[in-house]
């Protein structure tokens, strides 16, 4: 059904824009990129990376006309050989190469302030960003996570958008505003359409002020059947419910504590304490035998309550039955098909379990409602400074990924906002360009998303693929605290060399994921695949890469 949808609407695109054989190719473009570098201190698949060689190779035709003055066409192809992140033998280290359509779109032109472009094209707002931002069609919300790179690493703060979009200008183009409609092919699940719509507005010369909404992932073919979805246990981590009739769960503690041994020697121990709901921890008789025992500390491992009403994520909600002092995952209380064990008060199963009666279920879903801002100070052009000594510009943006809030995973909408300050520093004709930007999100969770990176090419249902990268076998929920990854950062630089030439240079902590190929986890897929975490995780951890460019 998703092939025939991704068919489907490449034909709606191609509908205005009928190609005929005649029609001679008014501007022509080629470019070829070379990129190396190395990962000097980074990670990968839980493992670190030291010195790690990156290179890519590529190259793209881009071919644009314009029929009668009312009709654009472009269609750009290109290829790239790269080389993936060595993780085996010879199959993940050898040279890859993979095709790509850079571009294929048709704009339809009503008037020279009002156009309908549709296909596939580039997408960017927020026009001085090098490497960071962006954040309104290409992050995700639920999970939060962030992306940077794409086809080269170096020049990818924008987003290749599959669909259509309605663009117009007023007041002489100093306000711009345009609405469409996008199909996820970037990242999964796939086939999701987003609605969003974005403006600026420059009042003034060297002044920019903008901002979007986009309903992310607002309209999905995914949302399958859930009752038949295999994935049982993420579709248990997806769905918050109200139970109305259970059991009695009791109280379960990990206690630390000291005590004198046969030699007089203070040593230390450890206890798994288990009592029952409205009833005290009884730290003396857990101690009984011990010489001195003095308790350090009590870690709750699971929260008891009577029986009765109980709310909670499916997969937290575990029978203490099935629990024992060494192990570090319990049973669920429910069944697959929802029946409840019963359990008398010392949390032993008892009797026949029994239908659940479910007064409430909340499925976490991906839908999101993003809203972003931009700003723009071109120092250069407010006071008419010369360009040839340098752009002078402070930019940023911040977003809301995710304006709702939902149960236990995010109930924080700050911990969704990331914000990225800008600044393009004069060198006076030594570079081209020189940016420095830095980034800040308080996400709590992995910048991960470990939870799709497995069902890249699997028949995907969607709605239970919301959940954050974290520990599921634990006895209950408990909120990450992942704050290494918090602040990112990039230097970026240009240099013409030579007419059609040029060298840029990238220094970064970012949210770029290395590709990399693994022949038994793809089963074959011909491309590889992309890191679920970036490969720079921590403040520490950073790499550099040259890109050189030269075309016609």
């Amino acid at each position: 059904m998703k092939q025939y949808l991704v068919g489907s609407f490449l034909l709606v695109s191609l509908i205005p824009g009928k190609i005929v054989a005649d029609i001679p190719i008014d501007k022509l473009r080629g470019e070829a990129v070379s990129e190396m570098g190395s990962i000097v201190n980074g990670s990968f698949g839980g493992g670190s990376v030291e010195n790690q060689y990156l290179s890519r190779l590529g190259v793209n035709i881009t071919a644009s006309d314009t029929v009668n003055g009312k009709l654009r066409l472009t269609v750009g192809v290109g290829g790239i050989f790269y080389q993936p992140l060595p993780i085996g033998g010879f199959w993940q280290k050898s040279l890859k190469f993979a095709p790509k359509i850079t571009e294929a779109s048709s704009e339809l032109i009503f008037a020279p302030n009002l156009s309908l472009e549709q296909g596939y094209f580039p997408l960017k707002y927020n026009s001085p960003a090098m490497d960071l931002g962006e954040y309104l069609l290409k992050s995700e919300s639920y999970p939060t996570y962030i992306s940077t790179g794409g086809w080269t690493w170096v020049d990818s703060a924008y987003t290749r958008a599959f669909g259509m979009r309605l663009k117009a200008s007023h007041l002489g183009g100093k306000f711009q505003h345009e609405v469409g409609i996008y199909m996820e092919l970037n990242n999964a699940p796939y086939y999701d359409f987003t609605p969003a719509y974005l403006f600026s507005l420059r009042p003034s010369k060297g002044i920019e002020f903008g901002g979007g909404i986009a309903l992310r992932r607002w309209f999905s073919p995914n949302s399958g059947n859930t009752s038949t979805n295999p994935k049982d246990e993420a579709l248990a981590a997806a769905q918050y419910v109200t139970i109305a009739n259970f059991p009695e769960v009791q109280n379960q503690a990990a206690v630390f504590y000291t005590y004198e041994d046969g030699t007089g020697n203070r040593v230390g121990g450890q206890a798994f304490a288990v009592w029952n709901p409205g009833s005290g921890l009884d730290t003396a008789g857990l101690l009984a035998g011990k010489t001195n025992p003095r308790v350090s500390s009590v870690q709750m491992i699971q929260d008891g309550s009577p029986a009765g009403s109980r709310t909670g994520i499916k997969k937290f909600l575990q029978n203490l039955a099935g629990c024992s002092a060494d192990s570090s995952k319990c049973t669920t209380y429910l069944s697959a098909t929802d029946t409840v064990s019963q359990v008398d008060a010392t949390g032993v199963a008892a009797g026949t379990p029994g239908a659940a009666v479910i007064t409430n279920t909340e499925t976490i879903t991906r839908k999101a409602i993003n809203v972003m801002a931009h700003v723009n100070f071109n120092f250069t052009k407010i006071f008419g400074w010369e360009e040839r000594y340098g752009f002078c510009e402070l930019y940023g943006e911040w977003a809301v990924l995710g304006m709702q809030n939902q149960p236990v995973y995010y109930q924080n909408i700050l911990q969704r906002m990331p914000v990225m300050v800008g600044v393009h520093i004069p060198t006076f004709g030594l570079l081209d360009l020189l940016a420095l930007e830095t980034e800040y999100l308080d996400n709590p969770y992995p910048d991960s998303y470990q939870q799709l990176a497995g069902q890249q090419f699997e028949q995907l249902t969607g709605v239970d693929e919301a959940i954050p990268d974290m520990d599921y076998t634990l006895r209950k929920f408990t909120l990450p605290s992942v704050h290494r990854d918090d602040w990112k950062w990039c230097m970026y630089g240009v240099k013409t060399i030579l007419p059609g030439v040029k060298l840029k240079i990238q220094v970064a902590n970012d949210h770029a994921r290395m590709q990399y190929f693994d022949v038994d986890a793809l089963a074959g897929a011909a491309f590889g695949a992309i890191s679920a975490q970036p490969q720079t995780t921590n403040m520490r951890q950073w790499y550099y890469v040259a890109h050189l460019q030269w075309g016609f």
